[in-house]
């Protein structure tokens, strides 16, 4: 994980700026400040890329042998991380001393085996194990489910999680983690749909089928959904702007994205389905999702009197 080289306000005096060259410089974007005396070269992309830029200004001014953790290793390792964690750097401390904790940073004392520890990019930074572990215990459940399922599709282990767990029997929130684990599927492709399903589960409702391929009745391919309920005949997705313009292809606009999705979803009711959406709005929320799924397993359960494809049992795991 590469980082914009942040510049400090002695190197820019250096340059011959003065105090009000420096405000302007903010003022038209070309500088964004990152904390104390610390900037970045222009405005960054997004919240991740303005959280690795203020890492870059933070390494400087900790003990070298702090190591990037949590919220701050999960971008360094590419998991999805919650935007309002992105405000300050986590770092933990394997020395002597206690925790810390200021606007930009906050620094843990906890013990750390050399495992568990990784140099990446010259960093020190939690290994993916570990980062999973410090999530799953103390963020809030859903997101630790995010990370969770993230890391298994990425390919690490969820053995390696539980093993660091065990390893370490007075970590606060152990017992959370272990439940957030189990519950953790590599199938769930997004934040929302880890989140939409944990908080269905929450909401009492049946656990869907996870990336279900649908055929019609000559065996062609007809869609790969988010979420079925094939006893039921309901198919859920979860969609949105941002949805549709990860879909673009070279040439293509988001209408034609939009076009093609609702060809699609014709030819999931042509077989049978009946199909609900939400959004992350509804997803964060486990009442109106309950109601938005409750519903379409009302609707599909009554207008289901016809044969529907069926397979065998449901993929989601850790139930």
């Amino acid at each position: 994980m590469s980082t914009t080289n942040p510049i400090s306000t002695a190197e820019l005096r250096g340059l011959g700026l003065s105090t009000s060259d420096i405000a302007a410089l903010r003022t038209t974007g070309e500088l964004t400040r990152l904390r104390r005396s610390m900037y970045a070269r222009g405005l960054p992309d997004d919240e991740s890329a303005r959280h690795l830029a203020l890492i870059a200004a933070t390494l400087p001014l900790v003990h070298h042998s702090n190591v990037l953790s949590h919220t701050s290793a999960a971008l360094w390792h590419d998991l999805p991380v919650r935007r309002d964690a992105l405000d300050h750097v986590t770092m933990t401390r394997v020395t002597a001393g206690h925790s810390s904790r200021s606007a930009q940073l906050h620094v843990r004392n906890t013990r750390l085996t050399e495992d568990e520890i990784a140099v990446l990019d010259g960093t020190r930074v939690t290994s993916p194990a570990r980062t999973v572990a410090d999530l799953a215990r103390t963020e809030r459940p859903e997101w630790g489910v995010v990370a969770a399922d993230a890391a298994l599709r990425l390919g690490h282990s969820r053995d390696d999680v539980v093993d660091i767990l065990d390893l370490h029997p007075r970590l606060n929130g152990r017992r959370k983690a272990k439940k957030v684990l189990a519950f953790a599927d590599p199938l769930s492709e997004s934040p929302a749909e880890s989140v939409s399903r944990y908080n269905m589960a929450l909401a009492g409702l049946p656990p869907p089928e996870l990336q279900r391929e649908l055929f019609d009745p000559d065996g062609e391919f007809i869609a790969r959904v988010d979420f079925c309920w094939p006893e039921h005949g309901l198919v859920g997705e979860v969609d949105g702007k941002s949805k549709y313009g990860a879909l673009l292809r070279p040439g293509q606009s988001a209408d034609d994205v939009i076009m093609a999705e609702k060809r699609r979803e014709g030819g999931i009711r042509g077989i049978g389905y009946w199909v609900v959406r939400w959004d992350w709005r509804v997803a964060v929320d486990p009442e109106a999702l309950r109601r938005v799924v409750g519903q379409g397993l009302d609707r599909s359960t009554s207008l289901n009197a016809r044969n529907l494809p069926r397979t065998g049992g449901f993929l989601s795991g850790g139930r």
